[in-house]
């Protein structure tokens, strides 16, 4: 699909996930008032609840839609599609509720496509009231990917530590938090400079390209472990890990690296 199909089909989804929720709220507040009148107190209780549990069912359901969008760049590797979808979505937002999202993921899309420098001025537009949302660690997993682009390891070291910080803010054993701290862990092999990395950054590449949940994240993993082995192992480790074609297909950022780990090799030669 391409992205105005992308963005029509997320769209439909995101209307029938609200259309069943108002229906069944609705359904429910009528058999409500019909408990009130019977009297029944308890069964009236029991709706109530339910009014809220649909709510919450659904606004999990759609954010799950949006998460799901994100394949585009998890799967296909395509951040320019994404943009695209996301340009699509920012015009439809008529009372800029989804602002903050679209520019991080916009941000995001900066960076895949070589412009980190870009990707941190747009960061720095956006703005939530609660210091605790959950979207702010998004934000900052962008930023640190950014500054580590650019040179910037002091940088890079500072929104670590604020990522590890901001953990906290996931409950302990939840799938969030395992996630976070996954990705802590991660960073604090990618915030070494290639040259510094040893065998145990390495181990942590082959794990992750083993635990990978997605085509984007197991060809970064590769790319990270060909890089080290041209580095620090074996050229001819590295030629093996970068000639596979289950590779592509790469993001802008990745094929740059890609390209990096080749001509080294050739100059190996």
């Amino acid at each position: 699909m391409d992205a105005q199909e992308t963005a029509v089909a997320y769209l439909k989804r995101l209307r029938a996930v609200r259309v069943q929720s108002i229906a069944l709220i609705i359904a429910n507040l009528v058999a409500t008032i019909w408990f009130v009148e019977a009297g029944n107190l308890l069964l009236y209780g029991i709706g109530l609840a339910l009014v809220f549990v649909i709510a919450l069912v659904a606004r999990v359901r759609m954010g799950m839609l949006f998460i799901n969008l994100g394949e585009v760049v998890s799967q296909d590797c395509d951040p320019v599609r994404y943009r695209a979808v996301l340009d699509v979505l920012a015009e439809r937002d008529r009372f800029g509720r989804s602002v903050n999202t679209i520019a991080i993921e916009r941000a995001y899309c900066d960076y895949l496509e070589l412009d980190s420098a870009g990707a941190l001025r747009r960061l720095g537009t956006v703005t939530f009231k609660r210091k605790d949302n959950l979207r702010w660690f998004r934000a900052l997993q962008i930023e640190f990917l950014s500054r580590v682009d650019l040179g910037d390891i002091e940088g890079a070291r500072d929104t670590l530590a604020r990522l590890s910080a901001f953990r906290q803010n996931f409950k302990a054993g939840s799938r969030n938090r395992t996630s976070a701290d996954m990705q802590v862990a991660d960073y604090a092999v990618l915030v070494r400079p290639p040259a510094e990395r040893d065998a145990a950054d390495a181990a942590r590449m082959r794990e992750r390209m083993m635990l990978a949940d997605c085509h984007q994240q197991r060809a970064n993993w590769q790319l990270y472990l060909a890089e080290y082995e041209l580095l620090h192992g074996s050229p001819e480790e590295a030629a093996r890990l970068a000639s596979d074609p289950t590779l592509n297909p790469l993001t802008p950022r990745m094929e740059r690296l890609h390209s990096e780990i080749l001509v080294g090799l050739e100059a190996r030669r």
